[in-house]
């Protein structure tokens, strides 16, 4: 992930930008990064974990989306990003007629590559917690491995044991 300019853009500007690369542009707190087209592996991982989760989202009135730009917000209502990750899950926002969703999704994916390593797992992650998102999925094809962040840890040993992790934490 390429980092451009430490300096406030419009999004105007962020569009045109993503106009004139066939690069992934990101905004992350007012910072662009800029990452390249994903891989064929990356890709196939983005299928097969997007035709999972849209038969579950569909259950549950929600829609699965792949590679959609997402504005995202703080508590205070403050823009905090304009990303585009590879899967987002949707359980309120209806309007698919639209240029970015104006809304936090319920489920973000994110399928790393050495070069989005670090934004992944540092940047996007704190990003997404400050931006209310309840469930982060970082998926690894170099390491066969899927961490998943939520608000609440479940076991998959002892079937009920649940932590939240607020309770912990405060």
């Amino acid at each position: 992930m390429t980092l451009i300019e430490d300096r406030f853009i419009s999004y105007e500007d962020l569009l045109k930008l993503r106009e004139e690369t066939d690069d992934k542009v990101e905004l992350i707190d007012n910072v662009v990064y800029m990452t390249p087209a994903p891989t064929p592996i990356h890709q196939k991982i983005c299928f097969k974990v997007a035709k999972i989760l849209d038969g579950y989202a569909a259950d549950k009135n929600c829609q699965m989306l792949q590679g959609v730009n997402v504005r995202l917000y703080d508590e205070e209502q403050r823009k905090i990003g304009d990303v585009i990750p590879d899967i987002s899950v949707f359980c309120q926002y209806k309007d698919l007629n639209v240029t970015f969703i104006d809304d936090t999704p319920a489920i973000i994916v994110e399928i790393v590559s050495p070069s989005t390593v670090y934004a992944d797992n540092i940047k996007k992650a704190d990003l997404y917690k400050r931006a209310g998102v309840k469930e982060y999925w970082i998926i690894d094809p170099k390491s066969k491995v899927i961490t998943v962040w939520s608000e609440i840890a479940h076991s998959y040993l002892f079937e009920g044991l649940s932590i939240e992790l607020e309770y912990l934490f405060t």
